[in-house]
């Protein structure tokens, strides 16, 4: 791996570069950097250096070098990616915000198939594999040692999460500061930003409701309930979260006699949760949003609930990990509501989940729930 030291002239050269008269040496030297980021091998250190010179750039005064920064930063593996990403977002240049979002957009793309090669349930399956072969003190040691694993993977993400929003945060809150000392400032453009920031802290709250939903330990208590009337007032519940979500009509095929032991609380909140999901595969709301709900008793003494909707679908690599937190494809998703729907399913009450969809055809999501809580070993 390269380090500082050994690419010390080379560094030197690009941001030499980086302060030249012509602007056209200074986007060569921009895509320069990109074609070396993108080589990769290198320090996390020299991540660090380039992304603070390449910050600097994107306030750069010719469109054309901000364009070209907006590219060559997509494989910079550090915190200064989402500031430059954010600063260019706000460009006055619509080709330079345009190249930003793709940018945005790619490095989604590259982070959910970096997901998928390290995927959490295939490391948790070889942990208990290697714990199965094991016993007493070896076996206690392997435990510990998965946990501290997964803890140090959800503190990436998270972080990595974080400051996705911090970072378009910070740049509006900036541009607000720059904006109250100079009374010449465009007073429409700092609403914009204020109503950005907010937005932004907003959505901050959303995770953190949603982190907690996920994580927290409570008490449960199972009562026997219908699935239709849980599945009536989580139609309900979705209608009620926004005037828009009205257009949703969801076809109900459920006797009343099914039934099960169940903390209806918790239930509701991952079938509006799927409900939600089914309404926002419709790009269009202006018209009614078709999904459907129909539950049958297995022989196996399982209740098998279907949730259907003809919405967008999704790509096979969405499928792979839509049940991992803070995937989503939504600009204003947090990536916790089929996580969280998992959870309670599986978790707490003892089911399982399954999803299946096509880009064009939609999406179905399969949910078995056993019937009586008694008997479960937790």
């Amino acid at each position: 791996m390269n380090t500082i030291e050994t690419i010390k002239p080379q560094l030197n050269e690009l941001f030499q570069a980086f302060q030249a008269d012509l602007w056209i040496s200074v986007r060569e030297a921009v895509d320069r950097t990109g074609t070396m980021l993108k080589k990769g091998g290198l320090e996390p250190a020299i991540h660090a250096t380039l992304g603070e010179q390449l910050l600097k750039l994107a306030r750069h005064g010719k469109w054309e070098v901000r364009k070209s920064l907006a590219h060559a930063s997509l494989y910079l593996r550090h915190e200064s990616f989402f500031r430059i990403m954010a600063a260019l977002d706000l460009d006055d240049n619509a080709m330079v915000r345009t190249a930003a979002r793709r940018t945005l957009s790619r490095r989604s793309d590259i982070a959910r198939s970096d997901s998928l090669r390290n995927q959490h349930g295939d490391r948790m399956l070889k942990w208990l594999t290697d714990l199965e072969a094991k016993h007493g003190l070896p076996a206690r040691n392997a435990a510990r040692k998965a946990t501290e694993r997964l803890n140090a993977q959800f503190i990436k993400e998270l972080n990595h999460e974080f400051i996705k929003v911090i970072s378009p945060l910070d740049a509006s809150l900036e541009h607000i500061n720059n904006g109250l000392h100079d009374p010449d400032a465009d007073m429409g453009k700092l609403r914009r930003h204020a109503q950005r920031a907010l937005d932004r802290s907003r959505f901050l709250f959303a995770i953190m409701n949603s982190l907690r939903a996920l994580t927290e330990k409570i008490e449960l208590d199972f009562q026997m309930e219908t699935v239709l009337s849980m599945i009536d007032e989580a139609v309900h519940l979705v209608h009620d979260r926004a005037p828009e979500n009205q257009c949703l009509s969801v076809d109900v095929q459920i006797s009343p006699e099914i039934a099960l032991q169940a903390n209806r609380h918790l239930l509701l909140q991952a079938f509006s949760n799927i409900l939600q999901n089914s309404l926002e595969a419709y790009p269009d709301r202006s018209h009614k949003c078709c999904a459907s709900v129909a539950a049958s008793i297995e022989e196996n003494g399982l209740i098998r609930i279907v949730i259907a909707d003809q919405g967008n679908g999704m790509p096979e690599e969405a499928v792979n990990d839509a049940f991992q937190l803070f995937s989503t494809s939504k600009p204003r998703g947090t990536g916790f509501g089929l996580a969280l729907a998992k959870k309670i399913i599986e978790s707490d009450h003892g089911g399982s989940i399954h999803l299946a969809s096509s880009e064009g055809v939609g999406t179905t999501i399969t949910i078995f729930l056993p019937q009586d809580q008694e008997d479960r070993s937790w």
